[in-house]
């Protein structure tokens, strides 16, 4: 996809930090549940179906996880770039 003078991806919408928090906290959110149904047998006939590019949904939820910290990370670090 080209990338116009901001280096945005054309067709892309920019997230504000409101936008990516709500994104966070839903990852953070499937993190846990995933977390907490891991080992229930349809949970992970489920997950299995739906996701599997994962090895479980323990595996899931360790991505899950990671993407939901790294968004803070990214949040943070542009917090006052986007709210001065």
């Amino acid at each position: 996809m080209p990338v116009p003078g901001n280096r945005a991806r054309a067709g892309s919408v920019p997230l504000d930090a409101i936008d990516a928090e709500q994104i966070a906290g839903l990852l953070g959110a499937a993190a846990a549940v995933t977390a907490a149904l891991a080992g229930e047998p349809g949970a992970e006939t489920a997950c299995a179906d739906a996701a599997p590019d994962f090895d479980g949904l323990e595996d899931l939820h360790v991505a899950l996880a990671i993407a939901a910290a790294d968004l803070d990370d990214a949040i943070e670090a542009h917090t006052g770039i986007l709210h001065p």
